[in-house]
């Protein structure tokens, strides 16, 4: 009569173990790691899992007339909105799908809304941001499916310039108002699309670059003919570097060795060492360099011209010019395909999106848009994200499969 009683124990001991072992198994899984590689910023290998049955949730403001207190819930992949998620690693760092001649547009174009000059994609790949100049506002798009998810208020005033770290953990965005009163760099926290800093720099900041070693932010300020170079640690400006005027772009090699400079009144490429932040040499381009880039390879730089309407294709090692390419009218920006064999110029007085081929220097395709100012492009090569200025929209391009 004693062991019916003993074997229900038995088994509610088990169970109860059992129980316990499953929820510290959860608990293992979904607990996100802050373990980061030493001197990197980025994570490191041995990263536990940090998918979850639902995304977090943080508060932004939605109002661009009303005070920052105005809010409204968004749901951000939990990746980025994390507040105790370590960032990502880029996707950038896998093989990225083979680019396409001819891309092909991917359906209507998106609403962002009004003004949107300028994109940049985050570092994995998973969000668009977007500055919306006279809005004054960064628009947040989730790229998995392609909505608006968030708009983050600028109070200094009207962004124009957007440059992640590599990190993906903030955002830098270059301000300033129409008669210069204003010149500043506004830090995002990418985890809760919240302003954590602004940075007073010289006049009319354009587009800024982080250094690869998440140290320096590097602004170029346009009517001071100066690069503008921020600690990042420090969030303030600790040197100002003399340019040709006026630079309108930098961007860096792979491994942060040199920074290169596009300098818009000059027809010149800067080309800065930055161990000293000294300029080592000038290279003579078309007339008002406006965008500049560094092919993935990093054997060349890239180099648009709004008034020449042509991209100049620099050689890294000799500083030789390698080829001069027609695009369309006033191309204000260009990207290279991750696989580095093709570069997108956005040609805004044209309406065009050119396509160049980096082996033969030949424009394979010329994409019609509307008022295109930049293009952003996911690491995995498979879209390009085109700016509308004057149709406040975003025109989705395949260009990879």
């Amino acid at each position: 009569m004693m062991r019916r009683p003993r074997r229900r124990t038995v088994l509610t001991a088990v169970a109860a173990v059992l129980g316990v072992a499953a929820i510290l198994t959860v608990a293992v899984v979904v607990r996100p790691t802050t373990q980061t590689e030493s001197g990197t910023g980025a994570p490191t290998a041995a990263t536990a899992s940090t998918e979850t049955s639902a995304a977090s949730v943080v508060t932004v403001s939605t109002q661009t007339s009303a005070p920052p207190e105005a809010t409204e819930e968004y749901a951000l992949p939990a990746a980025t909105a994390s507040a105790e998620a370590a960032p990502s690693a880029p996707t950038s760092a896998a093989v990225p799908a083979p680019s396409d001649a001819i891309p092909t547009i991917d359906g209507e174009p998106i609403s962002v809304g009004a003004t949107p000059g300028f994109v940049t994609i985050s570092p994995d790949g998973r969000l668009a941001y977007i500055a919306r100049r006279a809005a004054g506002v960064v628009t947040v798009l989730d790229t998995s499916i392609n909505k608006v998810v968030a708009d983050v208020p600028i109070p200094a005033g009207p962004p124009q310039f957007i440059a992640f770290a590599p990190d993906g953990s903030r955002a830098y965005v270059s301000v300033y108002n129409a008669d210069l009163t204003i010149n500043a760099v506004a830090v995002l926290d990418t985890r809760t699309t919240k302003l954590v800093e602004t940075i007073p720099v010289n006049k009319k900041p354009y587009a800024l670059a982080v250094s690869p070693d998440q140290k320096f932010v590097y602004v170029p300020s346009h009517d001071a003919a100066v690069i503008d170079i921020i600690d990042i640690a420090a969030n303030k400006v600790v040197q100002s570097v003399p340019v040709a005027p006026n630079p309108h772009w930098v961007t860096f090699d792979a491994d942060g060795t040199f920074a290169y400079i596009a300098n818009h009144d000059s027809n010149l490429v800067s080309v800065m060492e930055t161990a000293s932040n000294t300029v080592i040499d000038t290279i003579d381009v078309g007339i008002s360099p406006h965008s500049i880039a560094v092919s993935p390879d990093g054997k060349q730089v890239a180099v648009v011209c709004f008034d020449s309407n042509d991209v100049y294709f620099i050689d890294t090692q000799t500083h030789g010019v390698l080829g001069i390419v027609p695009v369309g009218k006033n191309p204000q920006d260009l990207t290279y395909s991750p696989d580095g064999r093709y570069v997108y110029t956005a040609n805004v007085d044209a309406g065009t999106v050119s396509v160049i081929d980096t082996e033969s220097r030949t424009v394979t395709a010329n994409i019609p848009t509307d008022s295109p100012t930049s293009i952003g492009m996911l690491p995995n090569g498979r879209k390009a994200y085109v700016t509308n200025l004057n149709a406040g929209t975003l025109t989705i391009l395949n260009t990879g499969g």
